[in-house]
């Protein structure tokens, strides 16, 4: 059983997330006001020992060297990892999203059927893309092709939704 955080931050309001069980923890996309994460975390008494970027906007790792500074130890996951990973107790699978950037991954909890995605998602839409990126955007959207539609997605602004939610009403995901 996991437990998450929502930590909204900084001028564009970047949803940082702290995803623990109780005592260790994981931190995803540490956008800015580093200190405002780290206060959060020691007021729950966690032990962040990882951390995981979706992608490499400012916004999005702006308060990165802050947590990396305050907890050493903790393992930085990105775009150059693949596949099935775990930290501690935290079981994870790293899918390839790109499209809003060349390195976007969301981070797939199949385990609490939940998906960190970024920029990527967002509920009623998709995040923004190069025109030459389109391609890829459309290939990363097939992803919810094979994901339970009770899937919690969790993006990188704004609120959370469900893969059921969006398939029904995302006007990006008409067709899947």
């Amino acid at each position: 059983m996991i437990d998450i955080i929502t930590i909204v931050n900084g001028m564009l309001d970047e949803n940082c997330y702290v995803i623990h069980n109780g005592h260790d923890a994981l931190v995803v996309d540490p956008g800015s006001e580093g200190y405002n994460i780290i206060n959060e975390i020691k007021n729950k008494n966690l032990n962040v020992i990882g951390i995981l970027i979706t992608h490499s906007h400012f916004d999005h790792v702006g308060a990165l060297d802050d947590i990396k500074n305050e907890y050493p130890n903790a393992v930085i996951i990105n775009n150059k990892y693949k596949g099935d990973q775990s930290i501690g107790m935290f079981k994870f699978k790293i899918i390839d999203t790109p499209g809003h950037t060349e390195d976007s991954v969301s981070y797939y909890f199949d385990n609490n059927n939940v998906l960190f995605s970024g920029d990527f998602l967002f509920k009623g839409t998709i995040g923004n893309y190069p025109e030459n990126m389109e391609d890829d955007m459309v290939k990363s959207l097939n992803v919810f092709k094979y994901m339970s539609s009770n899937v919690e997605v969790y993006p990188g602004h704004g609120p959370s939704t469900t893969v059921s939610d969006e398939i029904k009403n995302n006007p990006f995901l008409r067709g899947i």
